[in-house]
């Protein structure tokens, strides 16, 4: 790996540019001594991304549960006993899915 300034980057571009693409060749670009770029083949780049997909867990997906439960009625009334309240609920869930 090739380290020059940003500088010397600029004014021999087209030959760096060339010699990532055929060589398979990496160059650091630095400016005041810091890296700050790297000039790399498509191909390169694409292999090292492809390499760190295998590595890194799957990013988890939504669900595509979300957003499907609906709340069709109060589960909470006091006068009601459990019995009658879950009654109450079957009821309003099965008019719902009706109307779908």
């Amino acid at each position: 790996m090739q380290r020059i300034p940003l500088s010397e980057a600029r004014s021999h571009l087209s030959a760096l540019v060339q010699q990532a693409a055929t060589q398979r060749h990496v160059t650091a670009i630095t400016v005041h001594d810091e890296l700050k770029a790297f000039l790399i083949a498509p191909s390169r780049l694409e292999a090292l991304l492809e390499a760190e997909r295998k590595v890194r867990p799957a990013r988890k997906r939504k669900s595509k549960l979300r957003g499907s439960l609906r709340i069709v009625g109060d589960l909470e009334a006091p006068d009601e006993s459990p019995s009658q309240r879950l009654q109450r609920s079957a009821l309003t869930s099965a008019e719902v899915l009706e109307r779908e």
